[in-house]
């Protein structure tokens, strides 16, 4: 599952095939264009840089407002350079792009008014934070959460820390 095939000396695949940029006959010479990471490594990447992101798993009433929006900025911007080297058709690209969405949905979400919602009787530190902020966070989270889990399943890695936690169990199993 999401292995790369195995290639086999004097034979050439069709993933090497894509990168051979040139052949040279007098000696027999092949140029090729570096493929960079492979498709697991670029996703291991993206899904360390989210363990470091206290926006995915922090406790709501120590967010900052004008932080959260930084943070989530960030998380769009990684995952949108993540997609400039997946390919299309890969697997990781829909639950990168799903992310993605969802960073640009908080954005959206997060300024939405619920008057009938009494979130000004509680103390919070940033008093940008309304009940719009914190149901886009939550859905934030679930989405990232779920997407991060499919990923993390997919190509078989472990994701480390305190964005483990916030993992659903995609098997429905109670252990």
């Amino acid at each position: 599952m999401g292995r790369r095939p195995i290639r086999r000396a004097g034979r050439v695949t069709a993933e090497t095939a894509r990168h051979i940029t040139g052949i040279s006959t007098p000696f027999g010479g092949v140029q090729w264009s570096d493929p960079g990471p492979p498709q697991r490594e670029l996703v291991r990447r993206l899904i360390v840089a989210l363990e470091d992101r206290r926006v995915l798993y922090n406790p709501m009433q120590l967010e900052v407002r004008s932080q959260v929006d930084y943070s989530i900025h960030q998380i769009r911007a990684a995952c949108t350079e993540a997609l400039q080297h997946l390919g299309e058709g890969e697997f990781g690209a829909l639950p990168i792009r799903a992310i993605r969405e969802a960073c640009r949905r908080y954005h959206d979400d997060a300024n939405l008014d619920f008057p009938h919602m009494d979130f000004h009787a509680h103390d919070f530190r940033d008093h940008d934070a309304t009940a719009g902020f914190f149901m886009a966070l939550g859905a934030f989270r679930a989405t990232v959460g779920y997407q991060v889990a499919l990923l993390a399943a997919h190509y078989d890695f472990d994701v480390e820390g305190d964005l483990a936690s916030v993992l659903p169990d995609l098997d429905g199993g109670d252990e």
